[in-house]
């Protein structure tokens, strides 16, 4: 008697940690990961009309995923050997929900997978059958300790699918920063929406396009734009519902205030100097305290005419700009060590940028 209770006590124990490491994984994993890209199915699914609450859909899809645990368990009884197969379907249903790949404001693709899933979840209904009527024909089972084959094959066994809905759902970064990014600036977090990604080389011009919003929204284009790694030129800055767009935030926000950073970024953009200074003129006095990139842009040009349209001089700036020179001309040209070292230092000024993207024009 004290044998069974102690087997019934020990089943418990795991049946309790699976459901644990389930319900910590499945929220986790939609709240803090994959959030924006459900937020973004719904947003297209309702054709905008809907809302999607992190917090609230995290729940519910974790409440609604380990009711459909329940009721596999209730219909298979794995109680014992491979319970971790009892998530299974429930895992299935949560990959379905995050392997989705957004093309564009209204299209979703699923690729192979809506045919791939119930090919996957009647492998599971068949193991599931055969490990049942292995268990049947058990005369006596073995206890189920912390320690114990049974309890940590099911621990490993549950883990592995946690690893297959990973490995196999949507993990584009750009992806996830563009989304993210669109959710912030929803909530109008402008300074918010600046920090993601931030630290990335990945890149594309939707992006671009988004970080040059909240840039401009905050008033630091001039400032700040060549920190992040850019990707489009000036055709960046605008939607064009290809290429460069949206998919959750509305096009019409896109007001191009203050005009006069637009116009020059985007000349920056296209390394096109001439028309930078030119602009230049017509935007700020003489005497004016320019932006960052604006006076990186100014001695860069002073540096390359010999007859420059607008005379900058900026001592600390004209230093900084010899040191990258002078960076730039050691070591070996084009290596990858070289170019690295270079964009550790400089990668945040228009220099970087100019000189990176000088193949590309």
């Amino acid at each position: 008697m004290t044998s069974k209770s102690s087997s019934n006590s020990g089943e418990k124990l795991m049946r309790a940690v699976c459901a644990m490491l389930f319900t910590v994984f499945t929220f986790c994993y939609l709240y803090f990961y994959q959030g924006d890209l459900i937020a973004a199915a719904q947003h297209i699914f309702s054709a905008g009309q809907t809302q999607y609450d992190h917090l609230i859909g995290a729940v519910l899809i974790t409440l609604t995923l380990f009711g459909v645990h329940l009721l596999f368990l209730a219909i298979t009884r794995l109680t014992y050997r491979a319970h971790a197969l009892t998530y299974y379907p429930s895992l299935l249903a949560l990959l379905l929900l995050t392997v989705i790949q957004i093309t564009d404001r209204q299209h979703i693709s699923y690729g192979p997978w809506l045919w791939v899933a119930p090919v996957l979840l009647a492998i599971v209904i068949f193991f599931a059958y055969l490990v049942r009527k292995y268990e049947s024909l058990e005369k006596i089972r073995k206890p189920v300790g912390l320690f114990s084959k049974i309890f940590w094959s099911n621990i490993m066994l549950l883990c592995f699918g946690f690893f297959f809905v990973g490995i196999f759902s949507n993990h584009n970064d750009v992806l996830h920063y563009r989304l993210r990014m669109e959710t912030l600036l929803l909530k109008y977090d402008y300074k918010g929406a600046l920090e993601v990604g931030k630290k990335s080389l990945a890149t594309d011009p939707s992006l671009t396009l988004l970080r040059t919003h909240a840039l401009a929204k905050c008033h630091l284009l001039g400032e700040r734009l060549f920190e992040f790694p850019l990707e489009g030129g000036a055709q960046a800055l605008k939607p064009d519902g290809n290429s460069v767009q949206t998919i959750m935030y509305p096009t019409y926000k896109f007001v191009q205030l203050p005009e006069s950073d637009y116009t020059l970024c985007a000349h920056l953009l296209n390394r096109n100097l001439d028309a930078f200074a030119l602009a230049v003129k017509k935007y700020y006095a003489a005497d004016s305290l320019l932006p960052k990139h604006y006076r990186e842009a100014l001695v860069l040009h002073n540096h390359l005419r010999s007859n420059p349209i607008v005379a900058y001089k900026n001592a600390v700036t004209d230093a900084d700009y010899a040191d990258f020179m002078k960076l730039m001309r050691n070591g070996t040209p084009g290596s990858d060590p070289r170019r690295n070292h270079v964009r550790d230092i400089y990668g945040n000024t228009y220099w970087y940028y100019y000189y990176a993207n000088r193949q590309t024009r």
